[in-house]
């Protein structure tokens, strides 16, 4: 899913002497959570025709992610639309209703149905052991995939550049990263898949090694820095009374999809050698090399 045209065609509805804010493109969308993104993306705007100038704050201040703030009041002007106090009076120049799918509304009834799908016992045989991560710039997303046999030594690594289409969210990291995940699993066949991410350790216990895991049908392990969620004790975390990841070191560990707690932390553990799982350092600094590589040679 582009995320950055549907944004943008909800702009174009904006009418001439009114205005809309990013909250409200962010609920046209389908969650207002994606508020933040919504700036971004007006920030990205390629096209002349997108009215990035007519999107404001909540409260009525103009706020400058698409324009110079001095050009935007200018533009609005022009709309006339009066600015009193460097605020709009949002009861008399709101628009908000807009044509729309709701796309990001779609994608969560997606993530819950596929949420079901989740194997969390042991379902795998060790075999290789994979590991992928994602490095961006503004536009694109730089994918690394490394390989590792089961005595830890590396027999494999490719990598991928793809434009973005999808702004960072939180809870929707899938949709941003899986287009680059699929394209880099195309002819790979390890037995688990380590990604830098969560699994169960997510607000709808539906992390993108779980995402990626059920769509692939394969053993997934997600690997976080920092605790997205739940509560720890005794070196596991919890949502509620579910068991959902174990910390290691300064990492949290949880079970992506073919694979139980336990079993996630124990592979994780076999494979750290700093302060990660080694194929988890490798594909991130695979990833920021192709990402550094193609800034200097573009």
């Amino acid at each position: 899913m582009n995320l950055y045209e549907k944004t943008y065609e909800l702009v174009k509805q904006i009418p001439r002497g009114k205005v809309s804010t990013y909250g409200a493109i962010a609920r046209a969308l389908g969650d207002v959570i994606a508020s933040r993104a919504v700036g971004v993306m007006l920030n990205q705007n390629p096209y002349k025709e997108v009215p990035c100038y007519r999107v404001i704050k909540s409260d009525g201040s103009l706020g400058g992610y698409a324009t110079g703030i001095e050009k935007k009041i200018k533009l609005l002007k022009n709309d006339g639309i009066e600015i009193i106090d460097g605020k709009i009076d949002l009861t008399k120049y709101l628009f908000d209703d807009f044509k729309t799918d709701y796309p990001l509304k779609k994608l969560r009834q997606e993530q819950e149905e596929l949420r079901e799908k989740v194997v969390t016992e042991d379902d795998f045989e060790i075999g290789s052991i994979a590991a992928i991560d994602v490095s961006y710039t503004k536009r694109f997303a730089y994918g690394a995939y490394v390989e590792f046999d089961r005595e830890g030594n590396l027999i494999k690594k490719k990598i991928v550049k793809m434009k973005i289409s999808f702004p960072y969210i939180p809870t929707y990291l899938a949709y941003r990263e899986l287009p680059v995940l699929n394209e880099l699993m195309k002819d790979e066949e390890p037995s688990i898949v380590m990604l830098d991410g969560n699994g169960l350790l997510h607000p709808r216990l539906f992390g993108i090694a779980c995402h990626f895991g059920v769509l692939h049908d394969i053993a997934t392990i997600g690997i976080a820095k920092k605790l997205l969620c739940g509560m720890e004790k005794d070196g596991y975390v919890f949502i509620g009374r579910r068991k959902v990841a174990r910390r290691l070191g300064k990492i949290f560990v949880s079970p992506g999809n073919k694979i139980s707690v336990d079993s996630a932390y124990k592979i994780a553990k076999k494979f750290m050698k700093y302060s990660i799982p080694e194929p988890v350092r490798q594909a991130h600094m695979l990833a920021n090399e192709a990402r550094r590589k193609d800034a200097v040679e573009n």
